[in-house]
């Protein structure tokens, strides 16, 4: 059946409708990948949050030779502990590396008690005669606020007033080992654990922040609540896809220094 001039005009108003809604939803997204507002969804990501998207092109990422991965302006660093025993730091400081984040200490996965890293002093004091800037890290199986306190408390007292030029991060993980007081338990307080944890480091004088992977970023941690404090990002590829904007960037757990004899974790800081 011929379509009336009525009918041939509604289909022209129809499709032009959409266009319009395309070319809406289009302009939408250009806004939002600008980096003044968050509403776009992910797969397999939690309902996204009010906080400043990471606005990074991946093809502005390098990686050199030796794996080391460079971003114009930001800085080079490693993060460190006892597992990568002595280090000569005038040697890390040579091969290029800005700053450290030392593990200060841990709380165990089994009675749970506050351990100091074995090489804590050791590195701390070898970074800084070698020039390289400093921040420390908790690792953390605590299990209620109370705890996450008390770690903040014990690296602080590590500490005795000593400045840092990077933050002291809460680095919270899972320990799946038989008898871990960590192994299986709800994660839906994590998030509150590192916000207390977090308070009391800056009630101390100290800048503070939260050490998380894309899973317990999008879905443990509650990162609004935390938008005060830096985020430290552990995301092992070339360059980072994580929605939201951080501070630090861990990019690999299988790098190599000179002045380190072992692999080591690499990393970048966006200043």
């Amino acid at each position: 059946m011929a379509k009336t001039k009525k009918q041939r005009s509604g289909r022209r108003l129809s499709v032009l409708g959409v266009l319009a809604l395309l070319a809406a939803v289009l302009l939408l997204v250009g806004v939002l990948r600008s980096g003044e507002g968050v509403t776009v969804r992910q797969t397999g990501q939690e309902d996204t949050l009010a906080l400043p998207i990471n606005v990074r092109k991946a093809e502005d990422f390098l990686t050199d030779e030796y794996g080391h991965i460079q971003y114009v302006g930001a800085l080079a660093g490693v993060d460190v502990s006892a597992h990568q025993g002595a280090i000569d730091w005038a040697r890390v400081k040579a091969a290029g590396v800005d700053f450290a984040i030392i593990r200060a200490a841990y709380r165990g996965y089994g009675v749970g008690g506050l351990i100091e890293d074995e090489c804590f002093r050791q590195n701390l004091e070898g970074a800084r005669a070698a020039g390289v800037q400093v921040g420390l890290y908790f690792f953390s199986q605590a299990i209620s606020e109370a705890e996450a306190e008390e770690e903040a408390d014990y690296i602080v007292s590590l500490l005795g007033g000593e400045a840092l030029d990077y933050p002291i991060y809460f680095d919270w993980e899972e320990v799946s080992e038989e008898g871990s007081r960590t192994r299986n338990m709800g994660t839906y307080e994590v998030g509150n654990y590192a916000l207390a944890f977090c308070k009391r480091i800056t009630e101390a004088g100290y800048a503070a922040g939260v050490y998380f992977n894309q899973r317990y970023g999008y879905t443990i941690m509650q990162l609004e609540q935390l938008a005060d404090y830096s985020f430290w990002l552990a995301e092992y590829r070339e360059a980072p896809s994580f929605l939201y904007d951080f501070d630090v960037w861990q990019y690999t757990g299988q790098g190599t220094v000179d002045g380190i004899e072992t692999i080591v974790d690499l990393d970048l800081f966006f200043p």
